[in-house]
């Protein structure tokens, strides 16, 4: 028996490995060879912003919750964009509105930094222009996700639109570690302002580039945005609706917990930072937890059964709890460097499979409808972590701050539990 359950092992290793690479090159083949990487580039302001603001608030200021609020701002912002933008899926001409957001974007982003050196750390002139930065600060993921469902509807592979998904969770991933890392050697070579100048540059190079692209040409895939089915009167079929309803709502609370334990995460990072006197670095430390994240969501990309999905969530929402009990012991930044480079392994697999859960919770026609809720969830989860852990640590210490990521890794692993258990009570298939 060991003799053949051990090839047999290295061969399903195997097979996982070489899954994220086969769906890249058939990704490739039916996008362009640049589209796949395009659509890394292009979410790169969407991380650089709000560290860019997090860092040059906190050092004007000396606060780091003041900070994170500002941050905040921008990520609720961008949320509330990216939700106008899955609204904007339905329309037959959808261009006007991301040239709009394209031409506003530097505009606001000078604005920004026309208070931020007028009006030094006054929250009241800051929140409103980084809420308005935020509000065009378009979130790029929505868009290429979108942008997928036309350019395979159009060249007739609709069955790439899983492996689709799964490639966008990545590239979420990956680009966080980039931003982050870009960030961290613009605010150390130029200073924190040089970050939201090259992210605005960047947020209209992005803008061009996907105005120009093929696919934009392409006619928009119409997604319904209400049910049209009348609701069923029997009390059994009500029972079964509410419970699909369930089943589509728990992907938004776990995707609304592991933006609180990310922004949580970085709160944490900030508040350690300002401590030993290094919140320049700030950037550097969360792109360490962004890589191993990278790596481990590259790793979790491999396509895998509806069964082992949910089984996937689970193991890895509890990994991220006994990950993030870990933060509250690092007193150094060597300590600190190695406890974010274990609880980074934890993050990714989670994104890839709350997205691959959103997917299989909604019906096909609305399915980009519940991942696009589910993008703008985790942006209103990192602003909520953000804050609490920044405004606590300031207030009581690191240690404190500490806790969020713990109380926000037990919210996904909360959801993932009642997934599970609402899916065993629900007849097979009824959540596609």
């Amino acid at each position: 028996m060991p003799s053949t359950s051990a090839p047999q092992l290295l061969g399903r290793l195997s097979t996982a490995a070489r899954s994220p690479l086969a769906d890249s090159r058939r990704l490739a083949a039916a996008g362009g060879a640049l589209y796949p990487v395009l659509t890394l580039l292009v979410r790169l302001p969407q991380t650089m912003v709000p560290l860019g603001v997090l860092t040059t608030v906190a050092l004007a200021s000396g606060s780091p919750a003041l900070g994170a609020l500002c941050a905040a701002a921008v990520t609720v912002g961008s949320a509330l964009c990216g939700l106008a933008m899955g609204a904007a899926a339905t329309w037959r001409r959808r261009w006007p509105g991301l040239l709009l957001v394209g031409v506003l974007n530097p505009l606001a982003v000078w604005w920004l930094l026309r208070v931020l050196d007028a009006q030094g750390a006054e929250p009241a002139a800051l929140l409103p222009a980084c809420l308005l930065t935020g509000l065009v600060l378009p979130q790029m993921g929505v868009v290429c996700r979108l942008r997928w469902q036309s350019l395979l509807a159009g060249s007739d592979r609709g069955d790439l639109l899983e492996p689709a998904q799964r490639h966008e969770s990545v590239m979420d991933a990956v680009g966080t570690v980039l931003a982050a890392g870009l960030a961290g050697l613009l605010a150390e070579r130029l200073g924190p302002a040089a970050v939201l100048a090259v992210a605005a540059a960047l947020t209209v190079v992005s803008v061009a580039v996907l105005l120009m692209h093929p696919s934009a040409r392409l006619p928009p895939v119409l997604v319904p945005w209400a049910p049209g089915t009348p609701p069923a009167p029997t009390h059994a079929a009500r029972q079964r609706r509410r419970r699909q309803s369930e089943l589509r709502l728990l992907p938004v609370v776990g995707a609304v917990g592991l933006g609180a334990l990310v922004g949580s995460v970085l709160g944490a990072v900030v508040v350690f930072a300002s401590s030993v006197d290094a919140v320049v670095s700030v950037s550097w430390l969360y792109a360490v937890a962004g890589l191993t994240s990278a790596a481990a969501a590259v790793l979790a990309s491999a396509p895998v059964g509806a069964g082992r999905l949910r089984n996937r969530w689970v193991v890895t929402a509890a990994a991220s709890v006994l990950a993030a009990m870990l933060l509250s012991v690092p007193d150094d930044a060597a300590g600190m460097v190695l406890v974010l480079a274990l609880v980074g392994p934890t993050v990714g697999p989670v994104l890839v499979a709350v997205h691959g859960i959103a997917d299989q919770a909604a019906q096909r026609p609305r399915a980009t409808v519940l991942t696009t809720v589910t993008t703008s969830a985790m942006s209103v989860g990192i602003a909520a972590g953000l804050v609490l852990s920044a405004w606590s640590g300031e207030q009581w210490g690191y240690r404190t701050a500490a806790l969020w990521p713990v109380l926000s890794a037990s919210v996904v692993l909360a959801a993932a539990l009642r997934y599970v258990h609402r899916w065993q009570r629900t007849a097979p298939g009824a959540g596609r």
